[in-house]
């Protein structure tokens, strides 16, 4: 499943110091023309979280990494002029997540989470975590492609020693877990909207024991 509810969040500034007058949140892929008077704005872009890697009677799966996380204040715009908006969507059962993007801004999908030995852990802007194999697979690298400041961070391990979880996804705050609880990431908390919200947690891998389930990082990341 998804490791994240995904959204993408332009929000408008007038130029100039002082509140904004118009905040605007894009949950769908559409062009945005800039109106009369703007000349900049306060972005932030969130990418769709990768899947987890699920379970199996041999392996436990890994988590899925969350989606990039892209903030930018004074991004220059043109009035008249269209931007491309695309949100990305969530991946499927061990599928990368989908970018977003806002004009140049482009935030990565989230990595997917490791189901094998033979299937490993996927990169993005947050790593997928590693399944369990018997030595603990490697969890999948964040921020790639890399950005500055950091999209997101690695996916955990897998453990290779009871209890059995997969390692957790990464998360735009930190990386997942690998200490055999799986637990993904903690996201990024914003205020760009006017009220602290936290975006982009990573996926809770999964663990050998009927009923339980790692839990996600803050930030929308899925058990």
């Amino acid at each position: 499943m998804p490791g994240f509810l995904n959204a993408l969040l332009g929000f408008l500034k007038p130029g100039g110091a002082g509140p904004y007058t118009v905040i605007q949140t894009f949950v769908s892929s559409t062009t945005w023309i800039c109106p009369p008077g703007v000349t900049e704005v306060e972005y932030l872009v969130v990418a769709g979280g990768g899947g987890g890697g699920g379970g199996n009677p041999s392996f436990n799966g890994g988590g899925g990494g969350a989606g990039g996380f892209r903030t930018g204040t004074a991004f220059a715009v043109t009035a008249g002029t269209s931007y491309t908006v695309t949100v990305g969507a969530g991946g499927n059962a061990a599928t990368v997540g989908n970018n977003s993007v806002f004009s140049t801004i482009t935030s990565n999908g989230g990595g997917k989470g490791g189901t094998s030995s033979a299937v490993t852990a996927g990169n993005g802007g947050s790593g997928g975590g590693g399944a369990t194999d018997g030595t603990g697979q490697a969890g999948g690298t964040g921020n790639t492609p890399s950005t500055s400041p950091s999209q997101g961070n690695n996916g955990g391990s897998g453990a290779s020693t009871a209890p059995f979880s997969g390692g957790g996804g990464g998360g735009a705050a930190e990386v997942g877990n690998t200490d055999g609880a799986g637990q993904g990431g903690d996201g990024t908390a914003s205020s760009i909207s006017g009220s602290s919200v936290t975006y982009s947690g990573g996926g809770g891998g999964s663990v050998n024991s009927p009923g339980s389930r790692c839990v996600g990082g803050d930030g929308g990341g899925g058990q």
